[in-house]
């Protein structure tokens, strides 16, 4: 009868060590939540000190660098560029271009780009087109400033 006791008794030691386990298990998944949360907040939806963009407008405005001759280019074009560096979807480069193609500073837009204000939205990327800014040109590029 001991016998049977001690059995009962370690198999309910293992239960424990397993639940606790679990429980560390657990845990763990809160804090890796934790810091994606601030991974996320902190390197992809605030924008840097340095130039105010985050990743991806830096990605889209780095592309339309490399696309520059003078001509406009299709943002579906420009959006299948800035895949080679930006490692999301094409919908989150295209809205991102369309944010800043709204603002009319630093690309200069052709074709139908919506309106922040009544909240119109734009049309598919490749029916609209964008090329640098002079603004862009001399600001965002300028060899003076920038290495």
């Amino acid at each position: 009868m001991e016998e049977h006791e001690d059995e009962q008794l370690a198999k309910d030691e293992g239960q424990e060590g397993q639940q606790e386990a679990l429980t560390r298990v657990t845990g763990m998944y809160k804090d890796w939540f934790l810091d994606y949360a601030s991974y996320v907040i902190l390197e992809r939806a605030v924008p840097a000190i340095e130039d105010g963009f985050k990743p991806v407008q830096r990605r889209i405005m780095h592309a339309l660098k490399e696309l520059d001759d003078g001509r406009y280019n299709k943002v579906a074009n420009v959006v299948g560029h800035t895949m080679q560096y930006h490692p999301h979807g094409d919908a989150s480069i295209a809205d991102a271009m369309v944010q800043i193609g709204q603002k009319e500073l630093l690309i200069d837009t052709q074709g139908n780009w919506g309106n922040i204000l009544t909240g119109d939205g734009a049309a598919a990327s490749r029916y609209i087109e964008a090329r640098l800014s002079k603004f862009a040109l001399e600001v965002v590029f300028s060899p003076k400033i920038t290495e």
